[in-house]
C-alpha cells in the first residue's frame, strides 16, 4: 500500500505525463482523473483517522449469496450461467470493459442462452455522475429501455443531464415521465441497496463481477475484481458450462 502511494504521489507531481504507445490522450486525462480522485479520498481517510486496514479485508476470491431478482437483466433467464456485473457509468474501465469484452460477451454467450447478465450499481462517492447516470438507465427501465440508455451511457463521451436527455430522446423515451422519475430519485433506494451489498460482497473498485450458476435468486460463485479481457471470461464460462 504504501509503494503504491509513493507511485501516485510521483505520478501526480509530473506536470506532463507520458503516456505509453496507444493510449489516446482522452485515455490519459481520465486516468489521471481517476488517480486524482483516489488521492482525494486517501486525504479523506486519512483525515478520518480510518487509514489502517484491517486485516483479512483483501480482495475475496469467492462470493456467496448475491441477489439478482429486482435487478436488470439481459439474456435467457434459463442460462445456465450468471454474471453479476457491479458497475459505475462514470468510471472508465467499466467503459473499457463494456467496449472490449461485454459485446463479444452478449454475441457469443449471451444471446445464444449460455449466460445471464444482471447489472447492479456500484457509483463510487467521488464520481458524481455515476449515480444521476444509475437513475437513468432505471427510469429508462420503466419504458423497457433499460439496456437502450445503459448503451447509451457508455456510447457517449460525458454524463451531464442535457446528454442524459439527448439520449432518451434517441432511444425514443416519453420525457415528461423519464424526467420526472429523475427528479424524484426514485431509485435512489435501490442503487443504494446494491451499493451496500457489493460493499458486503467485497466490491471496492469498479468493475467487480460475480460469476456463477444461474438460480432463481441468489447466486455464489467466482469474485472478479477489475477489467477482465473477453478471453479471461470465456474461460471461466465455458468451465462453468462442463
Amino acid at each position: 500500500m504504501q509503494k503504491f502511494l509513493i507511485l501516485l504521489a510521483l505520478f501526480l507531481l509530473i506536470p506532463n505525463p507520458v503516456f505509453p504507445e496507444g493510449i489516446t490522450k482522452q485515455q490519459g486525462d481520465a486516468i489521471l482523473k481517476e488517480l486524482r480522485a483516489i488521492k482525494k479520498q486517501l486525504r479523506e481517510i486519512k483525515r478520518k483517522g480510518l487509514a489502517s486496514t484491517p486485516k483479512n479485508q483483501g480482495v475475496p476470491k469467492k462470493a456467496e449469496n448475491v441477489a439478482t431478482q429486482g435487478s436488470p437483466a439481459l439474456g435467457d433467464r434459463e442460462a445456465p450461467v450468471t454474471l453479476i456485473e457491479f458497475t459505475d457509468y462514470e468510471c472508465p474501465f467499466c467503459k473499457k470493459f463494456y467496449k472490449k469484452a461485454l459485446r463479444k460477451l452478449k454475441k457469443e454467450y449471451i444471446d445464444t442462452g449460455k449466460l445471464r447478465l444482471v447489472i447492479r450499481d456500484f457509483p463510487l462517492p467521488f464520481h458524481k455522475k455515476a449515480r444521476p447516470a444509475a437513475y437513468a438507465a432505471h427510469c429508462a427501465g420503466e419504458q423497457d429501455k433499460f439496456w437502450a440508455m445503459h448503451d447509451a451511457l457508455y456510447e457517449g463521451n460525458n454524463l451531464t443531464s442535457e446528454t442524459i436527455n439527448n439520449h432518451a430522446t434517441q432511444i425514443g423515451l416519453e420525457l415528461e415521465p423519464f424526467q420526472s422519475c429523475l427528479k424524484e430519485k426514485r431509485y435512489k433506494k435501490q442503487v443504494d441497496n446494491d451499493f451496500k451489498n457489493g460493499q458486503m460482497v467485497g466490491v471496492r473498485g469498479t468493475p467487480a463481477f460475480v460469476l456463477g450458476k444461474t438460480t432463481d435468486n441468489l447466486v455464489s460463485g467466482d469474485f472478479i475484481s477489475g477489467i477482465r479481457n473477453f478471453n479471461y471470461f470465456k474461460s471461466r464460462i465455458d468451465k462453468l458450462l462442463k
